[in-house]
C-alpha cells in the first residue's frame, strides 16, 4: 500500500473515531445513557435470554400499602430519576385514600365500559353478577400540588393481588366517575384543585381476599422505580 492510501486510511479511521465520540457525548448529555452511567437509577425491567424486555417481580413487603383513610405524595421528579429535568413528565399529587368496597351488585350510578365473554354469563339482567365475579369500587380524593395545570388519566390505576407474595395485575378500571372528565377519560387539573375520584373494577372471586389492592400508578414509568402506594381493598362486602 502506498504511503498516500495509508495517509487517507488514517484519516478515514480518526473521522469516525471522532464522530463515535461525539454521538456517545450527545447521547450522555440527552440522558439517553443514564441506565449505563448512573448508578443511583433503579431500572424495574431487564431483559431476558431471549432479548425481550421483562417487567422484575413487585414484592408485597417491598411497597408502600395505604389504608382506608390514609393519605400519600405521589410525585415524578424527571430530574432526581435520570440527571435532566424534563417539566413535562413531572407530577406531584396528594392522593388521600376515601373508601373502598367489594358487591356483587353493580354500583349505583356506575356505568361499566365493558365485560368479557366469561363475565357476562354470570350477569343478571341488571348486571349484578349472579357467582364468579365482584365488582370492586375505590373512592380516592387528589389536589394538583404542582404549580402547572396538568391532564389527569385515572385509566392507569390498576387492580391487582399479591399472589405468594408477588404482585399480578387483573385489570384497568371498567368505569370512573368524577367531575370535570372528559370523554376521553381525562381530568384537567388545576394548581390545588381537588378531585373527588370513584374507580369501579372487576375481579373474580379467587382474587378477593386481603391482598387485593389497586396500584395507584399516575404514569407508566417503565424504566424507573417510583414510590407508588398501594390501595388495601380487602375481602369484605
Amino acid at each position: 500500500m502506498s504511503m498516500k492510501n495509508r495517509i487517507k486510511g488514517y484519516i478515514i479511521s480518526a473521522i469516525l473515531i471522532l464522530l463515535l465520540i461525539g454521538t456517545a457525548v450527545m447521547g450522555y448529555k440527552k440522558g439517553y445513557l443514564n441506565d449505563v452511567f448512573r448508578k443511583d437509577t433503579q431500572n424495574i425491567i431487564s431483559k431476558g435470554s431471549n432479548g425481550t424486555v421483562k417487567n422484575e417481580p413487585v414484592y408485597k413487603d417491598e411497597v408502600v400499602s395505604l389504608n382506608k383513610g390514609d393519605s400519600y405524595m405521589v410525585e415524578y421528579d424527571s430530574e432526581k430519576v435520570n440527571g435532566k429535568s424534563v417539566p413535562t413528565l413531572d407530577y406531584k399529587y396528594n392522593v388521600e385514600y376515601i373508601d373502598s368496597y367489594i358487591t356483587r351488585k353493580l354500583p349505583s350510578g356506575m356505568s361499566v365500559n365493558y365485560y368479557k365473554q366469561e363475565e357476562k354469563t354470570e350477569l343478571d339482567s341488571d348486571n349484578n353478577f349472579t357467582s364468579g365475579y365482584y365488582y370492586v369500587v375505590v373512592e380516592i380524593n387528589m389536589i394538583n400540588m404542582m404549580q402547572e395545570t396538568y391532564n389527569l388519566a385515572p385509566q392507569s390505576m390498576v387492580i391487582g393481588n399479591f399472589v405468594d407474595g408477588v404482585y399480578k395485575t387483573i385489570g384497568e378500571p371498567r368505569g370512573i366517575i368524577s367531575e370535570g372528565m372528559s370523554d376521553k377519560g381525562v381530568i384537567r387539573m388545576e394548581y390545588q384543585q381537588e378531585n373527588n375520584i370513584k374507580l369501579c373494577y372487576v375481579a373474580a372471586d379467587e382474587y378477593i381476599n386481603d391482598n387485593l389492592v389497586v396500584k395507584c400508578e399516575i404514569e407508566d414509568r417503565n424504566k424507573y422505580k417510583g414510590e407508588v402506594p398501594y390501595l388495601v381493598i380487602g375481602s369484605e362486602e
